[in-house]
């Protein structure tokens, strides 16, 4: 029955209470809260009719409080500072809803895959600036280089928080007339391999396509994505890239990257932050219903 009691209770009501408590009187407490006196007193029976206990003693000459009423007085001022803490945070965001958001993520990453949303985000959101900084590297989140980055990644830094969207599936792709003239021996096909492996022959080049010469190094899996594209040759890239283009085909290949986690991430101490935490919010819940495009290996 208490239990009951207590969810019934309207904070509105302990408002008016505290009111008249703190000013002494129900004129003095309708006149700072801005109402007549009889709503004061109605709901402060409200308040009375839940607890099923009287708070104040009313008289001609006044209202004192009662034993019960001053017993409660201090729970009744820890909800009114409770409230108040509510209100300040609310506050606080609607205020940190605007400035500068710096989003760090690959080139392509931005023009496949997040610029759709980044759009929404920015017409619910036009107080909010986005900087895009496209970037390979790994930003120091730490000293906000970034507030947010999108990275494939299996080992996220330690100094970071974030949250795994989605693995990336990989393959081998190439255009159907490049396939078509390796496997007619026409022509002098080649590799595209990533710059930042150095030298190093990429497994999948080394155990499928042994006697295939790299043609092309890139650092940037969006001139990678390109290359490909015109024809320049064979390239490992992520299944949702190259299963989106018509005009590129899934080639065979053993020694293919293992998947790769998809994850935003951002700095400690800046998780928090309403402008951040509003934009992770609403990115997952953007890029949630195309996860299944990312973690796929096939044409969907």
């Amino acid at each position: 029955m208490y239990g009951a009691n207590m969810q019934a209770m309207d904070w509105s009501d302990v408002h008016y209470c505290l009111a008249v408590i703190q000013e002494g009187s129900v004129t003095a407490a309708a006149k700072k809260l801005g109402v007549n006196h009889t709503t004061v007193s109605r709901r402060i029976s409200a308040l009375e009719k839940t607890l099923h206990a009287s708070l104040f003693d009313r008289s001609t000459s006044g209202w004192s409080v009662t034993p019960v009423g001053e017993s409660i007085l201090p729970n009744l001022e820890q909800m009114q500072e409770a409230a108040s803490a509510i209100e300040r945070s609310v506050h606080a965001d609607r205020k940190d809803l605007n400035g500068t958001l710096r989003i760090t993520a690959l080139d392509v990453c931005i023009q496949r895959i997040l610029l759709p949303g980044l759009k929404a985000f920015s017409e619910k959101y036009p107080s909010i600036h986005v900087e895009l900084l496209a970037s390979e590297e790994a930003l120091d989140l730490s000293v906000h280089a970034a507030d947010i980055a999108f990275r494939t990644t299996n080992n996220p830094p330690p100094n970071v928080v974030g949250k795994k969207i989605a693995d990336f599936n990989y393959g081998v792709y190439a255009t159907k007339s490049a396939w078509e003239d390796y496997m007619a021996g026409r022509g002098d096909v080649g590799a595209i391999s990533w710059m930042l492996d150095g030298n190093a022959i990429p497994e999948w080049l080394r155990q499928s396509y042994p006697d295939m010469p790299i043609r092309y190094r890139s650092n940037s899996l969006n001139v990678i994505y390109d290359l490909v594209r015109q024809g320049s040759g064979f390239a490992e890239i992520p299944c949702s890239l190259g299963n989106s283009d018509p005009d590129l085909i899934k080639i065979p290949a053993q020694g293919v990257m293992e998947p790769m986690g998809f994850w935003l991430l951002t700095n400690l101490d800046l998780r928090t932050t309403a402008r951040i935490r509003i934009f992770r919010d609403f990115m997952l819940d953007y890029l949630q219903p195309i996860v299944e495009r990312f973690e796929s290996q096939s044409a969907l």
